[in-house]
């Protein structure tokens, strides 16, 4: 396996905005702020730029891969820290479905304060994978120094552009109509979006179940329960569900019935 090495690391103390970055041969992390507190939190956002022909993967990697992982244990004056992720595009890898992203990832990241009035260091660990033709295990190391009265500087539009493309949490009947497919071989639901633009959807559901979704000709999606327990002792299934579309699209729950027909 190849092995990773670290080529740049910088970390910036807030006057304006803060930056934290540091470069690798297939992917460039940086760590960015966009200013001082707003609404009682840090705006931040964790940016991967790859190198070409290159992916990482979504909270959800579909048939193959690893989804990143991040770690703020070691911050200092930080109550909580909250990333979300962007919804992902469909890549086809050797014949199978995976969520990810090319050329660029963006995640938005939410930093509360235990003490508004005092600084906060916010340290992350993030491990993710950069894959082209083989998978490589990434790790990045990266801080930043954040003070409550800090001023915008030149980070902050990429910071907002990144918690606009994050998908609204929005209820199921804002976003979808969802009804049963009779006569399908297996639990399967059709899921017609209310926005007509809607370009993929995307399903994530407890340990040891898997779901599949593609598009149908009317615009619609079919999602279907490929896989589950084996000692599965609940038919009610929570299933998360993001529609992707321009502008962030919509991220929702359901509950389905994934009992009766075998997967």
């Amino acid at each position: 396996m190849k092995q990773v090495s670290w080529l740049y690391l910088a970390l910036a103390v807030l006057t304006g905005a803060a930056r934290a970055q540091e470069r690798l041969d297939r992917a460039q992390v940086s760590f960015v702020a966009a200013g001082g507190l707003a609404g009682g939190a840090y705006r931040a956002a964790i940016i991967i730029n790859l190198a070409p022909d290159t992916i990482t993967y979504w909270r959800n990697p579909g048939e193959a891969g690893v989804p990143p992982n991040f770690d703020f244990s070691g911050s200092e004056n930080l109550g909580r820290a909250e990333v979300d992720l962007p919804a992902p595009t469909r890549i086809d890898e050797a014949g199978g479905d995976v969520f990810g992203y090319r050329t660029r990832a963006a995640y938005a990241v939410t930093l509360t304060p235990a003490d508004r009035a005092k600084p906060v260091r916010a340290v992350l660990k993030m491990d993710y994978a950069a894959c082209a033709r083989i998978c490589i295990p990434m790790h990045a190391d990266a801080q930043l120094l954040l003070a409550p009265d800090g001023k915008p500087g030149p980070d902050a539009p990429a910071v907002e552009a990144a918690r606009a493309a994050i998908p609204k949490r929005v209820e199921p009947d804002q976003a979808a109509t969802i009804t049963p497919v009779a006569g399908a071989g297996k639990p399967s639901w059709r899921v017609a979006p209310k926005a007509s633009d809607a370009s993929d959807l995307f399903a994530e559901a407890p340990d040891n179940y898997f779901f599949d979704t593609r598009r149908i000709a009317d615009g619609s999606f079919e999602l279907t329960l490929a896989e589950r327990p084996v000692n599965a002792t609940t038919q009610t299934v929570p299933v998360r569900l993001t529609l992707a579309r321009p502008g962030g699209g919509a991220d929702f729950t359901v509950s389905l019935d994934a009992g009766g027909r075998t997967p």
